[in-house]
């Protein structure tokens, strides 16, 4: 795991090329959502959409940005994104354990690695030069993560995790959210939901799109 302002330039190219690709596919959006004045609810849970928009004009923002809710309630993210954009909702709770998209793994020299379906057009990513090292997609921030105060890892299961969230946590994030119907990989989520016990102003970014954040303040 590495200080946000340690991520390598590799990664936002990778980044660049996983994102123009998933934007290809084709689309639905969660349904039966009802909006209210400012907030939208469903079932009594709070709701944020993590972007918006079509392959034309994809929205990369978080609505509504900053939600205001009282401690025991929940918030729900989900992606209405015409198009399969992915976006996280990702705590950073001790602004030290943000989490890369890609990074560095070491493997054995003798590991052999074969494309699936065999013959695609597919090859891994390796350091250059003769090297053991691999860049892979990161698992904590691709699956619904958490890592307590102690430092445990768990993940969370998808399509629909959920999480109550102490407030002493390091990191907690909601893998890539993906609309539903449009998992074209395993391990994506369609929605987020925490519930919140302790009071406080939780600050939150897309890792995929950083410039996206939002906000929870819990009374």
């Amino acid at each position: 795991m590495l200080p946000m302002n340690t991520r390598k330039n590799f990664n936002f190219v990778l980044i660049s090329a996983i994102v123009t690709a998933i934007v290809l596919v084709s689309t639905s959006a969660i349904t039966n959502v009802n909006a209210t004045a400012n907030t939208t609810t469903i079932t009594g849970v709070s709701v944020v959409k993590a972007g918006g928009g079509n392959a034309t004009a994809p929205l990369t923002s978080f609505t509504p940005q900053q939600i205001e809710i009282k401690v025991g309630q929940s918030v729900m993210w989900y992606n209405p994104t015409l198009v399969g954009e992915p976006h996280t909702v990702t705590f950073v709770l001790d602004n030290k354990t943000a989490t890369d998209i890609v990074s560095p793994f070491a493997v054995p020299s003798s590991t052999q690695f074969s494309s699936i379906p065999p013959g695609s057009n597919n090859e891994p990513l390796k350091a250059p030069g003769p090297s053991n090292v691999v860049i892979a997609l990161n698992a904590r921030s691709y699956i619904p993560t958490v890592i307590d105060s102690q430092g445990n890892v768990k993940h969370l299961p998808p399509p629909i995790a959920e999480y109550s969230m102490v407030g002493s946590e390091k990191y907690v994030n909601s893998g890539w959210l993906i609309p539903k119907g449009q998992q074209f990989l395993p391990g994506f989520s369609n929605a987020f939901t925490v519930t919140f016990q302790k009071a406080g102003t939780y600050n939150y970014l897309c890792e995929l799109h950083p410039w996206m954040r939002g906000s929870v303040v819990v009374k």
